[in-house]
């Protein structure tokens, strides 16, 4: 079973957790909850971003139907 250690890399370099100062921790704990924050806002914007791909999508169509439709009256 792997051990668990409190290790932080930074920049290459490797830092025990527990010889942080309450001040570094605390900025430790902040870029974690940014990254995970930055992770969730990725998400939805992936999300966001297919939907309105699929909006746009569905739009088009619709307009080149009715384009279709206007085209044909008017010819005939």
């Amino acid at each position: 079973m792997a051990e668990e250690t409190n290790d932080i890399e930074i920049d290459g370099s490797r830092y025990d957790a527990n010889d942080l100062t309450d001040q570094q921790k605390y900025w430790c704990a902040q870029i974690q909850d940014l990254q995970r924050k930055r992770q969730q806002i990725q998400f939805q914007l992936d999300q966001t971003s297919v939907a309105l791909d699929s909006f746009t999508s569905s739009l088009i169509q619709s307009l080149d139907k009715e384009s279709n439709k206007i085209e044909e009256q008017n010819n005939g």
